[in-house]
C-alpha cells in the first residue's frame, strides 16, 4: 500500500471516530434521538483493538518495546484531559451538586485514577444513592474499561511473545471467545429457569456493560478482522458498497433496537466492515470531509466533555430539558471540547518528551495519588467536607434521617436465611432490655418507619422491632426486576423467610408496608419460569400474592397488620428535591401541597384490595395518612418548617416519628 492510500486509512478512521461521537452525543442527549447510541462505544473498542493488534502487538514490535514505557505513554495519552475534565466538575460540583451525589462524583474519578472507574460505576448505583445516570463522571467508566483494555492486552502478547503462533492463536481465540460467552451467558442466561441464579451470582462479579471480563472480546474482534479476507482493491465498486453497508447497520442498529438493548452484534458486524473498507466510495468521501475530520480528531475531548455538561445542566434544571435547551447543551460541548484538545490533548505527547524519564515516572505516579488523597479526603472526612459550599444546610437537617438502630447479626436472629438476604439491609431495634416481639418488613419504607419505630419504642419500652428492608412478599409468584441497584427479587427468597418467621414463635406480629407491593409497573414483573406477564393482569399478581402472604402468617398464628403507607408524589414530580437543589443555586421555589381529593385518587386503585384483606380478616389494615395532614391539607412541609418528606416517598425524620406513632398505638391497642 502506498503512502497516499496509507493517508486515505488513517483519516477513514478518524471519520469512524466522528460517527461514534456522534452516536454516543445523541444518546446522552436524548434517548429518543438515537435509542442505541451507546453502541458508539462499541465502535470506538473495535477501533482501539485494531490499532493495538495491528501495532503495539505485532511480534517485531513487541521485541523492541518495554512494557513499562508502553504504559507510560497510554497513561500520558488519557490521563491529562481526563484529569482535567475529572478536577474541573469536581471543583463546580462544590458549588452546584447535593452532597450525595457530589461525592459520587468524586469516588468516580478516585476510581478512574487507578483504572477501575467501569467497576465503581457497575456497583454504585445501589436503592439509597441518587441516580447513577446523574452522576457528571458516570462517562469515566469507559476510561476504566479502555485502560484496563491497555494493560491487559499487551501483557498477555508480551508473554506469549516467544511462543508458537499457533499456541498464541488458540490461547488469543480462547480468551475472546471466553469474554463473550460470558457477556451472551450474563445477559440472556436468566431466560432459562435453571441459569438465574447463577447470574445473578456471577452478575456480582461481572456487570455485563461494564466489566473488562464482558467487554474484552469486542476489541479483539480485531483479530477475526485482520485475518478475513479483503475484497481486492481493483473491486472498488464492491468495497464502496460493503462500506455503504457497513455505515447503514452500524447507523440502523442504532434505531432498530429500543433503549437498553444488548444486541450490539449488528453494530459490531456494521463497525468491521466500515474499518475494513471506509476509505472507499460514498462513504471513503463522507469520512474524509473536513468537518467530519476535525470532530474525529476532537472526539476523545468531546467524549470527556459533553457527558458533564449534559449531566449538570440537567441536574440544575431539574424539570425536562426542551429541544432548545438541548440544541445549546450541543453546541456549547464543541468549543469546550475543541479547548480541551488543543491545549491538553494534543500536547500531552511534547509534555512527555520534553520531561525526562524519572520526571514522567514520577508526575505519572503523583498526580493521580495526589488527586486521590483529596477526593478521598472530600469524601470520607464528613467535618472537612461539610466546609464545602454544598455542605447540608439547615433546611437539609431538618428532614434527613438519623439510622438509630444496627444491623442484625446472627447472634440475634437464629436460623435467619442470610444467604438468601446477603444484599439486604437486616436493621435490629436498640432496646437490647427487651425480646424481639414483630418485624416489619418493606424495602425502603421499612427503612424510614424503622426511624420513628426505634425512637418512640425506646421512649415507651416493651417491645423491639426488627426491620427488613427488602420488596420480597414471601408467597409472590413473580419475579421483580429493579433497575436502581440492578436488583432481583424473587419468590424463593420470600419462602426462606417465612418458614424462618413460622419458627420463630416470639415473633407475633408482621408489619407490612404494602405501597411498593402494589405499584411495581408490568415491565418490572415476569413469572417463575420468566416469562411477561399481561399488562391487565400485573395488578392482579401483586394482589394475589400478598393476599397469599396474609393468610399464610394467619396460619402461622402471627397478627398481621398492613399499612397504607402512601406516598406523597410519583417520583416524577419529586418537589424536596427539586427545593433542596435550588437553594443550593439561591433560586426559590415554593413547596406545594395535596388535596384530600388528590390523596384519595392516587390511593383509590388499592382501596377495594384493602376492604378484601379486612373482610376477609387476613390482615388489620390501617391508614396512616391523616396523620401526615394539617389545616385539612397533605403538605410537604409543615408550617413550623420541619419537613414529613425526605425526597419522593421516604418520610422524614419528622413524618418518620408521626406515622410509627400512629403504628405503635395501633399495636398497643390490640388494633382498637
Amino acid at each position: 500500500m502506498g503512502t497516499d492510500t496509507t493517508k486515505t486509512f488513517l483519516t477513514h478512521m478518524n471519520g469512524i471516530r466522528a460517527l461514534a461521537i456522534v452516536l454516543v452525543v445523541l444518546y446522552h442527549l436524548d434517548s429518543r434521538l438515537c435509542p442505541c447510541g451507546y453502541f458508539g462505544v462499541d465502535v470506538f473498542l473495535i477501533i482501539s483493538g485494531y490499532f493495538l493488534f495491528s501495532k503495539e502487538l505485532q511480534a517485531d514490535r513487541l521485541e523492541k518495546q518495554e512494557y513499562g514505557k508502553y504504559l507510560l505513554r497510554k497513561v500520558w495519552r488519557l490521563g491529562p484531559p481526563t484529569l482535567c475534565v475529572g478536577i474541573l466538575v469536581c471543583v463546580l460540583g462544590a458549588f452546584v451538586l447535593l452532597q450525595d451525589l457530589y461525592w459520587m462524583a468524586l469516588q468516580t474519578l478516585t476510581y478512574c485514577c487507578v483504572g477501575g472507574s467501569n467497576e465503581y460505576v457497575a456497583h454504585s448505583g445501589n436503592y439509597f444513592s441518587p441516580n447513577t445516570q446523574s452522576n457528571p463522571l458516570m462517562h469515566l467508566w469507559y476510561i476504566g474499561l479502555i485502560i484496563q483494555t491497555y494493560i491487559l492486552l499487551p501483557l498477555m502478547a508480551g508473554a506469549m511473545r516467544r511462543w508458537k503462533r499457533a499456541v498464541r492463536s488458540v490461547i488469543w481465540w480462547a480468551v475472546g471467545l471466553g469474554s463473550l460467552g460470558l457477556y451472551l451467558f450474563l445477559q440472556y442466561g436468566e431466560r432459562w429457569e435453571s441459569c438465574v441464579v447463577c447470574v445473578r451470582e456471577m452478575s456480582v462479579w461481572f456487570s455485563p456493560y461494564y466489566s473488562i471480563a464482558t467487554r474484552l472480546w469486542e476489541p479483539m474482534v480485531a483479530l477475526l478482522l485482520l485475518q478475513l479476507p479483503r475484497i481486492p482493491d481493483k473491486n472498488r465498486l464492491l468495497q464502496g458498497a460493503a462500506a455503504l453497508l457497513g455505515l447503514l447497520v452500524v447507523v440502523g442498529s442504532c434505531y432498530y433496537y429500543e433503549t437498553g438493548s444488548a444486541a450490539v452484534f449488528a453494530a459490531i458486524i456494521g463497525a468491521i466492515l466500515m474499518v475494513q473498507y471506509g476509505a472507499s466510495g460514498v462513504v471513503g468521501w463522507v469520512l474524509n470531509l473536513r468537518s467530519v475530520q476535525w470532530l474525529g480528531s476532537i472526539s476523545f475531548s468531546l467524549y470527556l466533555v459533553h457527558w458533564p455538561v449534559f449531566a449538570i445542566w440537567r441536574y440544575i434544571k431539574f424539570d425536562e430539558v426542551g429541544a432548545v435547551e438541548m440544541v445549546a447543551a450541543a453546541l456549547l460541548t464543541l468549543p469546550l471540547a475543541y479547548m480541551l484538545y488543543r491545549w491538553v490533548e494534543s500536547r500531552c505527547g511534547g509534555w512527555m518528551k520534553g520531561l525526562s524519564g524519572r520526571a514522567v515516572t514520577w508526575l505519572s505516579a503523583g498526580v493521580p495519588a495526589v488527586v486521590i488523597g483529596i477526593t478521598s479526603l472530600l469524601t470520607w472526612n464528613l467535618p472537612i467536607a461539610n466546609l464545602l459550599p454544598n455542605g447540608p444546610s439547615e433546611v437539609q437537617k431538618s428532614f434527613e434521617l438519623p439510622i438509630l438502630t444496627g444491623y442484625a447479626t446472627p447472634e440475634h436472629l437464629h436460623g435467619f436465611p442470610y444467604d438468601n438476604f446477603t444484599d439486604t439491609p437486616i436493621l435490629l431495634g436498640n432496646d437490647e432490655s427487651v425480646p424481639l416481639s414483630f418485624l416489619l418488613m418493606g424495602d425502603s419504607h421499612s427503612w424510614h418507619l424503622q426511624h420513628g419505630m426505634d425512637k418512640l419504642l425506646q421512649e415507651r419500652g416493651g417491645l423491639r422491632g426488627l426491620y427488613l428492608n427488602n420488596s420480597c412478599i414471601p408467597a409472590w409468584d413473580t419475579f421483580i426486576l429493579l433497575s436502581a441497584g440492578d436488583s432481583k427479587w424473587d419468590r424463593a427468597r420470600g419462602e426462606k423467610l417465612l418458614a424462618w418467621l413460622e419458627e420463630r414463635k416470639d415473633i407475633e406480629c408482621v408489619i407490612i408496608s404494602a405501597y411498593w407491593h402494589l405499584r411495581f409497573s408490568d415491565r418490572q414483573l415476569r413469572d417463575w419460569n420468566l416469562r411477561p406477564i399481561p399488562p391487565e393482569l400485573a395488578r392482579a399478581h401483586q394482589e394475589e400474592g400478598l393476599r397469599e402472604t396474609c393468610r399464610r402468617l394467619k396460619q402461622a398464628g402471627k397478627r398481621v397488620i398492613v399499612v397504607k403507607d402512601t406516598p406523597f408524589f410519583p417520583r416524577r414530580e419529586n418537589h424536596v428535591e427539586k427545593f433542596v437543589r435550588l437553594s443550593l443555586l439561591g433560586v426559590d421555589y415554593p413547596l406545594p401541597a395535596q388535596t384530600p381529593e388528590q390523596m384519595a385518587a392516587r390511593t383509590a386503585p388499592e382501596e377495594p384490595f384493602m376492604r378484601s384483606l379486612q373482610e376477609q380478616n387476613l390482615a388489620e389494615v390501617i391508614d396512616a395518612c391523616p396523620v401526615l395532614s394539617e389545616d385539612g391539607m397533605y403538605p410537604i412541609r409543615l408550617k413550623d418548617g420541619s419537613f414529613l418528606y425526605r425526597d419522593t416517598n421516604h418520610l422524614s425524620a419528622r413524618g418518620s416519628i408521626l406515622v410509627s406513632g400512629f403504628i405503635i398505638n395501633h399495636l398497643l391497642n390490640g388494633g382498637s
